[in-house]
């Protein structure tokens, strides 16, 4: 039943699924960071792993006309014991995304990987989270160690012939073209010249970790009918997105950790208009475009 508040609050309509996450490892990560909205670390096993029989039957009954792209996420999706199964069977229908901390990713993972995708007609693309250019700074937020891994996880993705997108989380609030800049001064010493492409900069999502180590949505940050005037429906990703998890369908990656963002059960049970009700729906209204998916307009 829908309250009140959502009566009220703008909503988004569905009107053709294009990408589909699959959330591969419930909240389990082999980091723990101190900005994660969803908790996730080591040892936080409140959603399951999903098995390889939910993400078949998802595809199944999805409209493969649409399909533009599939993303592969958790947790720490490489954690997945079926994880290059999952990849084979996921390319077979459109691009696949797998979003990671990189800090698993070796030569011979990323070789492996590089075969997989000349064996098929679709790209794999890895989107790597690395929270600055600095190795203190991205340290302070990912762990002691995370960014010499996460390096050399990009080194071998580049070396085996993969054009990897990092995503950065602005947490010190850093002038952007100076942000930008750093990030592509120590990518431009991976053998491969970046462009707008390969950076995606967010802002942060204030749940979970984020809220308890900084701070939360403030009474106002709700998405209206006033505020959301300038915003284009396309640029929110419950416009053409939905999350798989093994509980359920939620709208979107953010709301994965809220029983409100839940849907449905399988994807045809599930209706295609949101209400935009959720202080982390005023995130994606901040930023005016998509918050979770590839920006592939700038590549144009």
């Amino acid at each position: 039943m829908l309250t009140g508040l959502s009566f009220q609050a703008p909503s988004v309509e569905m009107r053709k699924l294009n990408n589909i996450w699959f959330q591969l490892t419930g909240f389990t990560c082999n980091l723990k960071c101190r900005h994660c909205y969803l908790s996730c670390n080591p040892t936080n096993k409140t959603k399951n792993f999903l098995n390889m029989d939910k993400i078949r039957k998802t595809l199944d009954e999805v409209d493969k006309s649409g399909l533009e792209e599939i993303y592969l996420t958790g947790g720490e999706p490489l954690l997945h014991r079926d994880i290059n199964n999952i990849i084979r069977h996921c390319i077979k229908y459109t691009d696949v995304t797998i979003i990671t901390n990189g800090t698993l990713i070796n030569d011979k993972k990323a070789r492996f990987l590089r075969q997989i995708e000349i064996d098929n007609d679709y790209e794999i693309i890895f989107r790597i989270s690395l929270d600055h250019y600095e190795e203190r700074k991205n340290d302070e937020i990912r762990g002691k160690g995370s960014y010499k891994k996460i390096l050399g996880g990009i080194k071998s993705l580049v070396n085996n012939g993969f054009n990897p997108i990092i995503t950065a989380v602005n947490l010190w609030e850093e002038d952007e073209a100076t942000f930008k800049n750093g990030y592509f001064k120590l990518l431009s010493e991976f053998n491969f010249e970046p462009s707008e492409i390969n950076l995606k900069i967010i802002p942060p999502v204030k749940a979970g970790e984020y809220k308890k180590n900084y701070s939360g949505y403030g009474e106002n940050d709700f998405v209206t009918a006033e505020n959301i005037k300038n915003c284009a429906p396309e640029n929110f990703d419950c416009f053409n997105t939905r999350l798989i998890a093994e509980d359920g369908v939620y709208v979107c990656p953010a709301l994965v950790n809220d029983p409100r963002g839940k849907i449905g059960e399988t994807l045809s049970d599930s209706p295609n208009k949101f209400f935009l009700e959720l202080n982390t729906c005023f995130s994606c209204r901040g930023v005016n475009k998509k918050l979770f998916n590839n920006d592939w307009h700038l590549s144009k």
